[in-house]
């Protein structure tokens, strides 16, 4: 597969997509009038939309700092979305200064106003974004910006936070990640989450749910999946303590509110590859 099989998308103002809607839950900010309306949608069916959206990230900087703080020095964001803050390589750099970062994304919006925060902090040097789709990992790895600031001999930080929802089950995401397990080098760690409502109480279960259906109007339709099912992502790779766990509950920096509807409704966890 190429690039050309799976083309990048052109901004589309009349439906909302994930990364802006993502943005949305973190920032409160719409930046379509379409987001807001679907947003509120949104919140009528899951209200705890927000605060899952904030351990998902929290989840993201945990990880990266621990990567980090572990030695590593170069990082592969899949499915990064629109620029946040605390960003991959603003967490990475805090740690090591000349830290590399590659962010994917196969959304235009998402790749041109992360082009345009990486040209204006004056680090494209060091931090790059390409055009590419998870569904052709060769392509990412091949890429010629992921060549240029990543030594694929050398252990990486690959991040996957809340993106397998986002590719369905006639994808073969398992496949997917086999792949990429494949081209990352030996010592690399691998962060993902997952949404799914299993283990989250029946009213938030169901909102959780009543969400994920509504994204079928969207741009990227959602596939939940159960503990099992985002352990299989796993395969080949080690598991770090504490395992599979909720997004707040991985290596936490304060006490996690065990009452917070949203907490197990995020499944996190972190992979070294022997």
């Amino acid at each position: 597969m190429s690039d050309n099989d799976f083309p990048s998308r052109d901004i589309d103002a009349s439906r909302p997509s994930a990364a802006r809607m993502y943005h949305y839950y973190l920032s409160g900010q719409a930046l379509f009038d379409v987001d807001k309306v679907f947003g509120e949608r949104v919140f009528a069916a899951f209200p705890h939309i927000d605060s899952w959206a904030r351990h998902n990230r929290e989840f993201l900087r945990r990880a990266v700092d621990f990567m980090a703080a572990g030695g590593i020095r170069q990082f592969l964001d899949i499915g990064a979305g629109l620029p946040a803050a605390g960003n991959t390589h603003d967490i990475a750099r805090g740690r090591y200064p000349s830290a590399r970062v590659v962010y994917v994304d196969n959304n235009t919006e998402a790749v041109a106003r992360t082009h345009e925060l990486l040209r204006g902090t004056g680090v494209l040097d060091v931090t790059a974004v390409i055009d590419a789709d998870l569904r052709c990992p060769d392509d990412i790895f091949d890429h010629s910006e992921t060549r240029r600031l990543l030594d694929l001999d050398q252990p990486l930080g690959l991040l996957m936070v809340n993106v397998w929802p986002f590719v369905a089950d006639s994808d073969r995401p398992y496949q997917l990640m086999a792949q990429l397990r494949d081209r990352l080098p030996r010592g690399s760690y691998v962060a993902m989450s997952h949404a799914g409502p299993d283990e989250a109480a029946p009213e938030a279960a169901h909102g959780l749910a009543a969400a994920a259906e509504l994204y079928k109007q969207t741009s990227d339709p959602v596939t939940l999946r159960r503990r099992d099912d985002f352990a299989a992502f796993y395969d080949g790779l080690e598991l770090l303590d504490p395992g599979i766990v909720h997004a707040p509950e991985w290596r936490p920096a304060s006490p996690v509110d065990i009452g917070d509807p949203a907490r197990p409704c995020n499944f996190a966890a972190v992979g070294y590859k022997p």
